[in-house]
C-alpha cells in the first residue's frame, strides 16, 4: 500500500528500559546467610521440581488426548490485506481522489504566483496594487482551508475503507469458521524486526501474535480465494 497506509494497534506491556544483563553480587552478612540457606534446602527444592514435573505429565495426558478433535486456524491478516483485489481497487480510488486535491491545491498555488507577479510590477501605494495584495492575502486563506479540508477528506475516506475491508475480512474468516466447523481462528502477524528504536522493536514482538504453525493449519489462501470470488462476481454484476 502507498502512504496512506493503514494501521493496525496493539497495547504492549514492556518496560521502557530492556534488560541488558543481569548481575548476582554474593556479600557478607545477611547476604551471606541468606545464600547459605539456599544452597542447603536446594536438594529439597530440586525434589519438588521433580514430583511437579511428574505430576504435570501425569495431567497432560488426557488433556492432549481430548485436544486431538480441536481444529485451528491460522491467518495472515496483512497477506489479505495485499492480495485482495478490492482493496487494491479502493486504493486506486484513493490515489485517484488525492490526485484531484493535488491538482486543485497546484492550480489555486499557480494563481497566486501570477497575481503575486503581476502584482510586484505595480507602483507601490497604488490602488491598484493594494486590491492585489488583499486579493492575495484572501487567496492565501482560501488555499490554507482546501488543503486542511482535502486531507480531512482523504483521511476520512481511508478510515471508512480499512474499516469496510476490515470487515469484510472478519465475516469472512467467521463465515468460513463456522462452516468448516474450526474451534480457533488466530490472526498472524510477522512484522519485520529491523528497528533503530528500542521502543519499536518492543511494539513489533509485542503484536506478533503467532510464533509458530505448521502449513496445515494456515488457511490464507483459502480466505483470498473466498474474497476474490465474491468480489469478481460483485463487479459483474455493475
Amino acid at each position: 500500500m502507498n502512504k496512506l497506509s493503514h494501521l493496525i494497534l496493539a497495547e504492549v506491556g514492556f518496560k521502557e528500559t530492556p534488560l541488558l544483563f543481569i548481575s548476582l553480587e554474593i556479600r557478607t552478612g545477611k547476604e551471606f546467610t541468606i545464600m547459605k540457606n539456599l544452597f542447603i534446602k536446594t536438594p529439597i527444592i530440586c525434589l519438588v521440581f521433580v514430583l511437579l514435573a511428574s505430576l504435570t505429565t501425569i495431567y497432560m495426558i488426557p488433556v492432549n488426548a481430548e485436544a486431538e478433535g480441536f481444529k485451528i486456524g491460522i491467518v495472515d491478516i496483512s497477506g489479505v490485506f495485499e492480495k485482495y483485489e478490492k482493496r487494491k481497487d479502493m486504493d486506486q480510488q484513493l490515489k485517484d481522489m488525492e490526485k484531484e486535491f493535488q491538482n486543485e491545491i497546484n492550480k489555486k498555488r499557480k494563481e497566486m504566483i501570477d497575481l503575486d507577479e503581476e502584482t510586484q510590477l505595480l507602483d507601490l501605494g497604488s490602488e491598484t496594487r493594494k486590491k492585489n495584495e488583499d486579493m492575495l492575502e484572501r487567496k492565501n486563506v482560501e488555499l490554507e482551508g482546501y488543503a486542511k479540508f482535502a486531507e480531512r477528506q482523504l483521511l476520512r475516506r481511508y478510515k471508512d475503507f480499512f474499516e469496510k475491508i476490515y470487515d469484510e475480512v472478519v465475516k469472512k474468516v467467521e463465515g468460513i469458521g463456522e462452516k468448516e466447523k474450526y474451534d480457533l481462528i488466530i490472526k498472524k502477524e510477522e512484522p519485520e524486526l529491523k528497528s533503530g528504536q528500542i521502543s519499536d522493536l518492543q511494539f513489533k514482538i509485542g503484536i506478533r501474535t503467532v510464533l509458530y504453525h505448521s502449513k496445515a493449519v494456515d488457511i490464507t489462501a483459502s480466505i483470498i480465494e473466498h474474497l476474490n470470488s465474491e468480489y469478481s462476481k460483485e463487479k459483474n454484476k455493475k
